[in-house]
């Protein structure tokens, strides 16, 4: 790995977990937008955690994405009546 190539998944990395921590802010304030950006978080750790060749953390990754749909899609349903059906 180049030197170039460290210091791109060190911002990579510091985005993602600046953007972990608003989707946190989000979700303590109750809004539906803490889905989306905890997918852009997530989705960026795992690309970083499969270059890395890091498996385990990007299937947990994996998970955590699809967890964020699995919550905005549900957040959505309630909103709009359709829960439960």
């Amino acid at each position: 790995m180049t030197r170039d190539e460290r210091g791109m998944m060190e911002w990579i990395g510091a985005i993602a977990g600046m953007l972990a921590v608003v989707g946190v802010l989000l979700n303590n304030r109750r809004m539906i937008w803490c889905f989306p950006v905890w997918l852009v978080s997530n989705s960026l750790c795992c690309g970083l955690h499969v270059h890395a060749g890091l498996w385990s953390l990007a299937v947990r990754d994996a998970v955590f994405i699809v967890l964020s749909l699995e919550g905005w899609f549900r957040w959505r349903a309630i909103n709009t009546g359709k829960a439960g059906q």
